[in-house]
Formats: structure tokens, sequence, C-alpha cells
């Protein structure tokens, strides 16, 4: 008896140290190799994103060469319905998009918060680092977001579900990635950037329709590991 209760004990305190619960690992990045097969992909329900969406990431970039790309959604017969790298070239909706190249530059391994908002009433994407909003443009009216598409993390799909490509390799590190179904404001996005350990994303109940703790649980390909990010909540707002 005395054997089980110290095995079960042992047990416990391992778990406890690794920090690995549910709630722990929402502070956790991803971290992806760089080989061709080091990505996520999977079919999420982007129902609730038809009429308005906004994407929000803390993105740490460590390639320089090359379209590094981090956030690909394809449906039948538009490859880049959304696709964002990493360097500023890629910021596409509905297979248009926006070179931001010599709007923002960001050194390698260096932390910075991405959002991209877009809605059918305002036909307008918008394009928001570390909470200031660096280009706009319109969008067709009538275009809605299509649905039962492939969402890859990670690199670029050239094809429906597939043709990722060397030179679209991300090879960086996410964090918090999350979409929601609304056009965020400004202000609120503001509030996203201003500090990447504070759990504002949570506030937003059911509107964050695809989270980074589902996220998290999803099939790997490849290599794309768990890290610390140095966020807990006992960090919270003080970093």
């Amino acid at each position: 008896m005395k054997k089980i209760f110290l095995t079960i004990l042992i047990t416990l305190l391992l778990d406890s140290s690794r920090g690995d619960s549910t709630d722990d690992r929402r502070y956790n990045a991803l971290k992806f190799g760089n080989s061709l097969p080091d990505y996520i992909i999977y079919k999420p329900d982007m129902g609730p994103l038809q009429n308005a969406f906004s994407v929000c990431s803390w993105v740490r970039s460590l390639r320089s060469s090359d379209v590094p790309s981090w956030l690909s959604y394809a449906v039948s017969g538009s490859t880049n319905e959304i696709l964002i790298s990493d360097n500023g070239e890629y910021n596409h909706i509905f297979d248009k998009g926006i070179d931001l190249r010599s709007k923002f530059s960001v050194s390698t391994g260096t932390w910075y918060q991405y959002c991209y908002s877009w809605g059918a009433l305002s036909r307008t994407q918008r394009v928001y680092i570390n909470g200031q909003l660096i280009s706009s443009r319109s969008t067709p009216s009538g275009r809605n977001l299509g649905t039962n598409g492939y969402l890859v993390i990670g690199n670029d799909q050239n094809s429906y579900g597939g043709g990722m490509k060397t030179e679209y390799i991300f090879g960086g590190e996410l964090y918090k990635l999350n979409i929601f179904a609304k056009e965020l404001s400004s202000a609120e996005v503001q509030e996203m950037a201003r500090d990447k350990c504070t759990d504002v994303e949570e506030t937003y109940g059911d509107v964050r329709s695809i989270k980074w703790e589902d996220i998290l649980l999803k099939t790997r390909n490849g290599d794309v590991t768990e890290i610390g990010t140095g966020c807990s909540e006992g960090t919270i707002g003080k970093l």
C-alpha cells in the first residue's frame, strides 16, 4: 500500500513540475522547423467568419530568406483566400494582397504582434503591426469568406490542401494565434498588442472562433514543438 501511495505521489509531483496542464499550455508558443513537412493542416469551422474576421498572432521571425508564410487558408477555386507571411510581402484576402515590406521591418528573432481584419460591411482589409494600423485597402462587394477550406499553419498552400514549397517554410515561432468572428476595432487591436502575456483575447468568448489553446491540440507534421514564452498566470501584466 505504501509503495502504491509513493508511486502516485511521485507521478503527481512530476506532472506538476512539467507545467503541461491545459491551462498552462496556453502560455506556450509553437516553434516550426526548417523542413518542408513542418506545419499543421486541418479543416476548421469557418462558418462564423464568413462576414467578418480578424486574424491576430504574436510572431517571431527566424528566417531572413524566401517568403516565410505562417498562415494559409485555401478553398476550392481560391488558394489564397487568406495568406500571411512574416516578412510583410503576403497579406492576402480573396487571392489579392498588399505587399507591406516597405511599411514595416522587424528584426529577426524579435517578437511582434500582427492583426489583420476584414468585414463584408466595411469592405476593407486592415493590417496592424504592434497595435498600429499600417495599411488598408478596399475589397470587392458581394464577396464573403469561403468555407470548407484547409487551414495551414507554417507554410503556404499552392493547391487546395497541398502544394507546400520550401520557399514558403515559416521556420519561426507563433504565440496566441486566434481568429475572431468580427472586425476588431483599432482600440481592441491596440489592447491585444500592449502585452503578450495578458489574457485579453480570452475575454471575447465565442467571438474568438479559432482559439490558440485548440490549435495547440491539433496534429502536427514534422518538427513543430511547444516551447515556453516566459508567460504564465503569475506574469500577466508584469512583462
